[in-house]
Order: C-alpha cells, then structure tokens, then sequence
C-alpha cells in the first residue's frame, strides 16, 4: 500500500509531552489521539532539511507499517516530519536490570524473555528484515507481563532498503564494523551481546559464545538452529529432574516399608523366673529352695550372624552387579538422554528394568538369611542400586560436557 496517503500532518493532538529517553537524530513524544496514547518520533530540527534522514524515517515507517508481530512495536502513520506508533507502557531492558537486578536469576523469567526475543526475531528475518541495531535500550518490556517489545526499525536492513545509516559498536557484528556484507547472522551476534548483559547468564553459556563467535560460520545459522538447542537443553534438564524425583520417591518407599516391617520385640520370661513363679505358687515358704540355673552351652549367636552378614554382602553385591551388567553398564558411553549406543534400549527402561532385578534380588536373599533383618537387606540392595545409577548417569552427563 502506499504510504503517501498517512502523510496527513497531524500536528494538532489532544496532548503531547516529552519522553525521558531521546534519540540521536529523533525527538520523541508521548502523546493523546482520540483519548489514546500514541509514541510520536519525530527528526530533530537539525536534521529536518536533510534528505538522507528523511528518507531513513521513510524507510523506518515503511518497512515497520508492513509488520504485525505481538513483541514488535506497531507503526501507525507517518506525518510531515514524523512517525506515529504504538505506545508501549513499559521501560527498556537496560532499565529493568538496573531497577529490579534479581529479576532475570529466576530461570522462568530468563527464559520467557529469550523466547520472545528469538520469536519477533525470526519473524524479521522470516521477511527479510534485518534490525542490525538490537541491544538493551532497543528493547522494551511491558509493565504488566513484562512482554517485549522490540522497537526502532532506523537501521534496519531490508531487500529494498540496502542502505543503513549506522549502528551500535558494541553490539555490532564484526562484518557490520568492517563494512562487509552482513546477514541473519549478524542479528545473531547481537543477540548474544544481548544475553551477556543479563546477570546471571550462566545457563546460555554455550548459547551465547556460539552466536558471538568471530566468524559467521562459526554461528547459528538461523534463529531456527538457536531454539533447538535451547529445547535441547530443556529436555535435557528436565530428565535430570524426573531422576531425582525418581530416587527421591524410591528412597520415600523405603523409608515407609521400613516403618512398617519394624515390630518391637516380644518381652518374654526367662525359664529362670518361670520356674522360680512356680515354686513360690506352689511351695510352702519354709520349703523353699533356692533355684540354681541350669547352663546350656550354646553357639556364639553374635559370630554366626556377622558370618551371615558378610556371606550376603558378597552375594547381593554380585547379583546387583550382575543386574547393573545386563541393564545399563552400556550407557557409560552414551551421552544422556540418548538411548544406549550397544543395545539401543532407553535410558527409563534400562534403568527401571535394573531396578526391577533389584527388589527381585532382594526378595530372594530376604529369604535365603533369614536371621539378618528384612529392612537391612532392602537397604543394602537399594543403596547399591543407586550407587550403580548415579555413578553411570554422572558418566552420561560427563560425556556432554566433553
């Protein structure tokens, strides 16, 4: 469509004021339309008579009046000397990180912004518009929701606007200062300038220095290439979680059945004081002769258990071992949540088949020593159950990180 039909000056609105924030080349301009707010920018008065910023302000408008994306600021008209757009009650990411400093150390928070930020990104490129100047002041985040809201399309790139009045050297891909050709890449390098500047940005370590490498090629190549990753990462931690919950459930179990199975022990006479209770009943008290015990010689019953005890150790670590070689011994050289690069089996059913074997295990040698405690042998199995696990998980998680 064409523009020239909201040239229309509309110099007479209901209310008009300054915004805090200025541009280089721009005044900018809170103001009211039919009792609506509305972000007037229009170019300083130096830069008025000069056809090139005229043109960029064209350009901006233009290119900007064609897109509708919910995290990208609306263009509404263009006047004499000026741009009409949508009015965002909100503050730059710059000043969010100043004023409210633990607000991105919530993941939740991080990821939401990340996610929003790539979505009006790649709906950019998706129509062959470059920003080439995304940093934190260019940034806004609604009040409410805190939604963003990308703004200020004056240096963008597209197919039928090549030509761009500047950019921002810190944010700047390295083909942009050298005056090279530049592409979606280049809106990647800023992006990972971007994420540098939120505090706590350990969990897009290996995010950002992908898209801030030097070369081109050494980038994502897409916005596409970065969400994948991220999912990646999000599938990953999210079985990291299901198998400490796994375990702490298990470890729950135990603690129950333990409960449970524990009976007091019975309190019961001696033959000494039964045979003492029948001769005070049943004798006269002058008759009464003092009972002398009876010694009976009996096997050291502490020695024939701690034999038990060591014969069931070496016989439920050898089980278990046993187990832990036919399940999940082969996922040492996998990398987490990959299925096992020998048997091709999953991680959860190799891993809930061992434990599986485990509690089998156990049941037998419950009954096989029959003097050592029910809860003891559970015991001794499950921890060696999850001593098995854990040292093969870490193993995984290792592999990923070489």
């Amino acid at each position: 469509m064409d523009s020239s039909q909201f040239s229309a000056n509309q110099s007479h609105f209901e209310s008009i004021e300054w915004v805090e924030s200025q541009g280089a080349t721009c005044d900018t301009f809170r103001v009211k339309v039919f009792g609506k707010l509305h972000f007037l920018k229009r170019l300083k008065a130096e830069y008025t008579g000069d056809i090139r910023y005229q043109e960029a302000l064209r350009k901006e408008f233009e290119t900007g009046y064609r897109l509708e994306h919910p995290n990208l600021v609306r263009y509404i008209s263009l006047t004499d000397d000026g741009i009409l757009m949508e009015y965002v009650d909100g503050e730059t990411l710059s000043q969010l990180i100043a004023s409210n400093p633990d607000y991105f150390r919530e993941k939740k928070h991080t990821d939401k912004f990340v996610r929003q930020l790539l979505g009006v990104l790649g709906y950019l490129h998706n129509h062959q518009v470059l920003h080439l100047d995304l940093k934190p002041d260019n940034i806004l985040l609604t009040h409410i929701n805190h939604d963003v809201k990308l703004i200020d399309l004056g240096f963008c790139y597209t197919d039928t606007f090549e030509d761009t009045q500047g950019h921002t050297n810190s944010f700047a891909a390295p083909e942009q200062l050298s005056g090279e050709k530049v592409d979606v890449r280049s809106d990647i390098y800023a992006f990972g300038k971007v994420l540098e500047q939120l505090l706590d940005p350990t969990i897009y370590k290996k995010v950002i220095a992908r898209c801030t490498a030097e070369n081109p090629d050494g980038r994502y190549q897409s916005v596409d290439d970065i969400l994948l990753e991220l999912n990646h990462q999000r599938q990953y931690y999210r079985y990291v979680a299901l198998f400490v919950a796994i375990v702490a459930v298990l470890a729950v179990i135990i603690a129950l059945l333990t409960h449970r199975q524990y009976v007091a022990p019975m309190i019961q006479e001696t033959p000494t004081d039964s045979i003492a209770s029948i001769q005070t009943d049943s004798m006269p008290k002058d008759t009464l002769q003092p009972v002398v015990p009876i010694s009976v010689n009996k096997p050291d019953q502490n020695t024939k258990y701690k034999d038990e005890q060591t014969l069931f150790k070496e016989e439920m670590t050898q089980l278990i071992d046993n187990a832990y070689r036919s399940t999940i011994l082969t996922f040492c050289d996998s990398l987490f949540p990959s299925p096992s690069p020998t048997t091709g089996r999953s991680w959860a059913d190799a891993s809930t088949e061992f434990h599986n074997q485990t509690v089998q295990i156990a049941d037998r040698l419950a009954k096989k020593y029959s003097n050592i405690p029910e809860t003891t042998i559970r015991q001794e199995s499950e921890s060696r159950f999850q001593s098995l696990v854990s040292s093969v998980f870490n193993q995984m998680r290792n592999n990923g990180k070489n």
